[in-house]
C-alpha cells in the first residue's frame, strides 16, 4: 500500500508488517484515511492498524461511512471518571466514603478538603488514564502534563 511505501521512505526504514503497529491519530481529518482502513485488513492483514480521533464517531455519521461486518473493531474511550481516577490514586477510603454518602448528610471538614483537593487535580489532570498514571507515579503535575504532550 502507499501509505506503508510512504513511510518507509519518510523514515528509511524498512517496516515488518508482523511487528509494526499503524498507528493514524486524528483520522477523522481525512475521509480517505477512513476509508482506506477497510482494505487493511485484505491487503495487509499482519499489520496492526489503529485509528484515533477525538471527533472520529462524528466523521463516521457525516460522511455514512460504512465498514464490513468483523473487519474493524470500535473501542471509543474518554476520560476515567472521578470514581476511577480515586481508584487509581489508592485513595479506597475516600471513594468507599463518597459512594456511601448521602445526600444531605454532613461532611466533615477535613474529608471535605480532601475531597476538593482530590477534584482540583481531577479536573486539571483531565482524567485521561496516561496522565493520570504519571501523576500517580511522580505526583508532578508538570511531568503528567508533559505526558499528555510528549505521548
Amino acid at each position: 500500500m502507499k501509505i506503508i511505501q510512504s513511510l518507509e521512505i519518510l523514515e528509511n526504514v524498512k517496516i515488518d508488517m508482523g511487528k509494526a503497529v499503524l498507528f493514524l491519530d486524528e483520522i477523522q481529518a481525512n475521509p480517505a484515511a477512513i476509508l482506506s482502513l477497510r482494505y487493511f485488513f485484505e491487503k495487509v492483514p499482519q499489520l496492526a492498524v489503529i485509528a484515533a480521533g477525538s471527533l472520529l464517531k462524528f466523521a463516521l455519521e457525516q460522511y455514512k461511512l460504512s465498514m464490513p461486518v468483523g473487519r474493524i473493531e470500535y473501542l471509543f474511550m474518554g476520560p476515567m471518571t472521578f470514581e476511577e481516577f480515586l481508584d487509581a490514586m489508592g485513595e479506597e477510603q475516600l471513594l468507599a466514603y463518597l459512594q456511601a454518602y448521602t445526600l444531605g448528610t454532613g461532611i466533615p471538614q477535613a474529608v471535605h478538603e480532601k475531597a476538593l483537593e482530590f477534584v482540583g487535580t481531577y479536573y486539571l489532570l483531565g482524567g485521561m488514564p496516561e496522565v493520570v498514571h504519571v501523576y500517580q507515579e511522580t505526583r508532578s503535575l508538570s511531568k503528567a502534563g508533559n505526558s499528555s504532550v510528549i505521548g
